[in-house]
Protein backbone atom coordinates (compact mmCIF):
# COMPACT_ATOMS: atom_id res chain seq x y z
CA UNK A 1 0.00 0.00 0.00
CA UNK A 2 2.76 2.43 0.63
CA UNK A 3 4.22 3.76 -2.32
CA UNK A 4 0.49 3.97 -4.20
CA UNK A 5 -0.46 7.10 -6.09
CA UNK A 6 -3.93 7.52 -4.70
CA UNK A 7 -6.53 9.02 -7.49
CA UNK A 8 -9.48 8.67 -4.54
CA UNK A 9 -9.40 8.91 -0.60
CA UNK A 10 -8.98 5.31 0.37
CA UNK A 11 -12.10 3.88 2.08
CA UNK A 12 -13.05 0.18 3.17
CA UNK A 13 -15.33 -0.18 0.48
CA UNK A 14 -13.66 1.71 -2.34
CA UNK A 15 -10.41 1.18 -3.99
CA UNK A 16 -7.92 4.64 -3.38
CA UNK A 17 -6.14 4.02 -6.81
CA UNK A 18 -8.88 3.19 -9.48
CA UNK A 19 -12.27 4.00 -6.77
CA UNK A 20 -13.56 0.71 -7.98
CA UNK A 21 -16.06 -1.01 -5.23
CA UNK A 22 -13.58 -3.59 -3.35
CA UNK A 23 -15.13 -7.05 -2.70
CA UNK A 24 -16.35 -7.64 1.32
CA UNK A 25 -14.34 -10.09 2.58
CA UNK A 26 -15.87 -12.59 5.13
CA UNK A 27 -12.97 -11.82 8.14
CA UNK A 28 -10.85 -9.77 8.91
CA UNK A 29 -7.86 -8.49 9.26
CA UNK A 30 -7.12 -9.92 5.59
CA UNK A 31 -5.60 -8.34 2.65
CA UNK A 32 -8.29 -6.71 -0.01
CA UNK A 33 -7.40 -7.51 -3.90
CA UNK A 34 -9.18 -4.59 -6.00
CA UNK A 35 -10.93 -6.63 -8.94
CA UNK A 36 -9.85 -4.01 -11.39
CA UNK A 37 -6.37 -3.04 -10.67
CA UNK A 38 -5.49 -5.32 -8.31
CA UNK A 39 -4.18 -2.95 -5.72
CA UNK A 40 -4.03 -4.92 -2.62
CA UNK A 41 -5.84 -3.30 0.56
CA UNK A 42 -5.53 -4.03 4.46
CA UNK A 43 -9.30 -4.65 5.74
CA UNK A 44 -9.09 -4.15 9.62
CA UNK A 45 -12.09 -5.49 11.90
CA UNK A 46 -14.68 -3.65 12.34
CA UNK A 47 -16.83 -3.64 14.95
CA UNK A 48 -20.54 -3.34 15.67
CA UNK A 49 -21.32 -2.72 11.73
CA UNK A 50 -22.99 -5.48 9.92
CA UNK A 51 -23.22 -6.16 6.33
CA UNK A 52 -26.36 -6.84 3.89
CA UNK A 53 -25.67 -8.08 0.27
CA UNK A 54 -28.79 -8.54 -1.82
CA UNK A 55 -29.32 -9.58 -5.31
CA UNK A 56 -31.57 -9.46 -7.49
CA UNK A 57 -31.93 -11.38 -11.16
CA UNK A 58 -34.28 -9.72 -13.64
CA UNK A 59 -35.13 -12.25 -16.63
CA UNK A 60 -37.09 -9.87 -19.90
CA UNK A 61 -38.59 -12.45 -22.07
CA UNK A 62 -40.03 -11.69 -25.70
CA UNK A 63 -43.49 -10.76 -25.03
CA UNK A 64 -42.19 -7.83 -22.71
CA UNK A 65 -40.04 -6.06 -25.25
CA UNK A 66 -43.07 -5.93 -27.46
CA UNK A 67 -44.86 -2.43 -26.41
CA UNK A 68 -47.93 -3.79 -27.93
CA UNK A 69 -48.16 -7.17 -26.62
CA UNK A 70 -51.19 -7.64 -24.22
CA UNK A 71 -54.40 -9.51 -23.53
CA UNK A 72 -55.42 -11.49 -26.67
CA UNK A 73 -52.78 -10.60 -28.74
CA UNK A 74 -51.40 -8.02 -30.51
CA UNK A 75 -53.37 -4.91 -31.02
CA UNK A 76 -54.66 -3.87 -34.38
CA UNK A 77 -54.54 -0.61 -35.85
CA UNK A 78 -55.42 1.64 -38.85
CA UNK A 79 -52.83 0.78 -41.50
CA UNK A 80 -53.00 0.48 -45.01
CA UNK A 81 -51.26 -2.75 -46.53
CA UNK A 82 -48.85 -1.94 -49.25
CA UNK A 83 -49.50 -5.27 -50.98
CA UNK A 84 -53.61 -5.96 -50.71
CA UNK A 85 -55.00 -2.15 -49.57
CA UNK A 86 -55.91 -4.30 -46.17
CA UNK A 87 -56.81 -1.03 -43.82
CA UNK A 88 -55.77 -3.06 -40.72
CA UNK A 89 -52.66 -4.60 -39.05
CA UNK A 90 -50.81 -5.91 -35.73
CA UNK A 91 -47.80 -3.89 -35.23
CA UNK A 92 -44.95 -4.41 -32.83
CA UNK A 93 -41.89 -1.56 -31.97
CA UNK A 94 -38.36 -2.24 -31.66
CA UNK A 95 -35.71 0.10 -31.05
CA UNK A 96 -33.15 -0.22 -33.55
CA UNK A 97 -31.28 2.74 -34.03
CA UNK A 98 -29.85 5.14 -30.89
CA UNK A 99 -31.62 6.54 -28.21
CA UNK A 100 -32.74 9.82 -29.80
CA UNK A 101 -34.05 8.38 -33.05
CA UNK A 102 -37.59 6.98 -32.68
CA UNK A 103 -38.90 3.27 -32.96
CA UNK A 104 -38.98 1.30 -35.79
CA UNK A 105 -42.75 0.13 -36.10
CA UNK A 106 -43.17 -3.54 -37.81
CA UNK A 107 -46.65 -3.91 -39.67
CA UNK A 108 -48.44 -7.38 -40.60
CA UNK A 109 -51.26 -7.07 -42.22
CA UNK A 110 -54.55 -8.87 -40.81
CA UNK A 111 -55.87 -10.08 -44.57
CA UNK A 112 -52.28 -11.32 -46.61
CA UNK A 113 -49.83 -11.60 -43.28
CA UNK A 114 -47.71 -9.24 -45.75
CA UNK A 115 -45.12 -7.13 -43.34
CA UNK A 116 -44.39 -3.56 -43.50
CA UNK A 117 -41.79 -1.51 -42.14
CA UNK A 118 -42.30 2.14 -40.73
CA UNK A 119 -39.52 4.35 -39.27
CA UNK A 120 -40.54 6.98 -37.11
Amino acid sequence: MSGINLTFKQDTEFCGRCGAILPIPNRAPIDVACECCQTTWKFKAVHNQSVNTQFKTYVRSIAESDSTAGVGGDSIVGHICPKCDHGEATYTTRQTRSADEGQTVFYTCTKCKSKSIEYS
